[in-house]
């Protein structure tokens, strides 16, 4: 587990069903991400999956949720994909914490934990250009844009998109002698 001023990180249950369907279900909160939103039995298998994978003994996907510590409600998940020693971060967030600064915290309580636990010596993120709050969270987790995959294709639910991809990173070598 993680602790951060305001929040509880700590890997997914299946008793934050109820609070991950909250925002797990809303359109608005799955605008610009590929699996979200869910369905109630998505959400259900989403955990169940979670689960299982980090109880693996070579854990390459860690599924967290962030938990405030005053009332244990949990308000979004935050993941880090594993491939060699890059970690890839995601993040989703119920809209009415929007705009308090708790992704930020959370963000940058994960990015430490995978640098000095987890032997990750880059940490990657994307989004869409249009998703201003996503690459707000990693340039105040002093992510460095990389670039831009211009009209980029992928499919979501089965329908194709095109988004301009935008690529942001941090390496542990830099993070160590940020102030």
């Amino acid at each position: 587990m993680l602790y951060t001023k305001r929040l509880i990180i700590r890997p997914v249950e299946m008793s934050d069903y109820d609070d991950i369907c909250e925002y797990g279900l809303d359109e608005e909160i799955g605008l610009f991400l590929l699996h979200w939103p869910k369905t109630n039995e998505d959400i259900k298998t989403f955990i169940n999956d979670c689960i299982i994978a980090m109880s693996s003994d070579k854990i390459t996907w860690y599924e967290y949720v962030m938990q405030l510590k005053d009332s244990l409600k949990v308000i979004g998940n935050i993941s880090i994909d594993i491939k060699g020693t890059v970690g890839e971060i995601g993040w989703v967030s119920n809209k009415d914490y929007w705009n308090k600064g708790y992704m930020s915290e959370a963000v940058e309580a994960v990015i430490e934990h995978a640098f000095c636990d987890l032997d990750i010596h880059r940490i990657i993120a994307t989004c869409s250009d249009k998703n201003i709050a996503s690459y707000k969270v990693m340039e105040k987790c002093n992510m460095i844009w990389g670039d831009t995959d211009y009209d980029y294709k992928e499919l979501r639910h089965g329908e194709e998109i095109i988004y301009n991809k935008l690529h942001y990173y941090i390496d542990r070598k830099s993070w160590f002698y940020l102030d």
